[in-house]
């Protein structure tokens, strides 16, 4: 069965996916490749990049990666150390082993608690098991919750079908998310209808099918960009920012975007 991915594609974790008693030997995939412009830093009389070393200042030398340990800091200037088997040993159960808890609606997990996307891929051999754990959780419209161990921490994940696979989403842990408390707002606001009404009629105005592929990085863009023209030798006049409209009256300024909004349509069926 063709679920092969790219060939260049190293897995970041092999184990064990289990649900119940059923178990599927997986290997995990990075499931988003960044794209970031790189700088280094220079020393500008110069244009040769800083170097960073490993230095301990009690020592007064610079320290080889064979000396370092991991440590948790308690107090000031107080700490314990650890090694790997005794971090690893902190979550036995998880370290190998993609645990299902249970399947739950899509809509229960609020997407503020999303954190990176990860692919499943099958072991050779257990293709059939993993096809059908895919296609029942598209049959059921359920994404599974699950727990698992990834670079020396104990994550929650959200196990999801994603085309022809499957993708483990961690999620933020519930103390990790902060509470929205300490934003102020007027207890009791009384809105005018019509304006109400307006941004009801905005946001239906505005709506549209959701294709991200039409919303390409313009900022990585705009900067490679750059780049070539100053690699060119281009002398790159920098533009004066543009000032922001504030608004001033909100029925105002919900009309002129209806308006702003239906004139494009109409461009659009001109051309």
């Amino acid at each position: 069965m063709g679920l092969g991915l790219n060939k260049g594609m190293k897995a970041l974790w092999k184990g064990t996916l289990t649900v119940a008693l059923v178990s599927i030997p997986v290997k995990l995939y990075t499931a988003v490749k960044k794209r970031p412009v790189e700088f280094h830093l220079l020393h500008e009389t110069c244009s040769t990049p800083l170097k960073y070393e490993r230095y301990c200042p009690t020592c007064q030398r610079e320290v080889d990666w064979s000396e370092v340990v991991r440590g948790y800091e308690y107090e000031k200037n107080k700490f314990v150390t650890f090694t790997e088997e005794e971090l690893e040993a902190v979550f036995p159960k998880t370290n190998k082993m993609i645990e299902i808890l249970s399947f739950v609606e899509p809509e229960e997990v609020d997407p503020l608690y999303f954190e990176n996307p990860y692919y499943l891929a099958p072991e050779a051999g257990a293709e059939e098991a993993y096809v059908v754990l895919q296609r029942a959780l598209l049959k059921t419209q359920k994404v599974g919750l699950a727990r698992f161990a990834l670079r020396d921490r104990e994550h929650l994940a959200l196990l999801r079908p994603y085309q022809k696979v499957l993708t483990l989403h961690t999620l933020h842990f519930a103390q990790e998310i902060v509470q929205p408390d300490f934003i102020s707002l007027p207890e009791e606001l009384e809105l005018d209808r019509r304006i109400m009404a307006l941004a009801e009629e905005l946001i239906k105005t505005y709506s549209a099918p959701l294709r991200l592929e039409d919303y390409p990085d313009r900022s990585t863009e705009a900067l490679m960009a750059l780049v070539e023209r100053k690699v060119a030798g281009e002398k790159v006049a920098v533009p004066p920012a543009k000032e922001v409209r504030k608004v001033v009256n909100l029925m105002e300024a919900l009309e002129r975007s209806l308006a702003a909004k239906g004139s494009r349509k109409k461009k659009r069926l001109a051309a």
